[in-house]
């Protein structure tokens, strides 16, 4: 949920608008003479290992050798990678 506050609010209550912030919502400081947004105040993200790990234990079995036997050796690779630059290169 986006909040937009003036400056003034947020000075008068940025102890508040940090609780929002920290429970998901961004917040937003708009100038209202000028009628701009200044800033913008969101929670951080954190790198998650274990999520990594899973995503990438899930996706890993997507591309081997068995599935794509040109991918098999480095020659190979670099044969299919040459071939299908070719062809994209072709005119029509």
């Amino acid at each position: 949920m986006n909040l937009t506050v003036s400056v003034s609010e947020l000075r008068n209550n940025i102890s508040g608008y940090l609780d929002k912030v920290v429970k998901g919502h961004r917040v937003l400081i708009r100038d209202k003479k000028r009628n701009k947004t200044i800033a913008q105040i969101t929670q951080s993200s954190v790198f998650d290992k274990d999520a990594y790990g899973k995503a990438l234990n899930k996706a890993s079995g997507i591309f081997t050798a068995q599935n794509h036997p040109e991918w098999a050796t480095k020659k190979k690779v670099i044969d299919w990678v040459t071939k299908s630059r070719l062809k994209n290169q072709r005119t029509f």
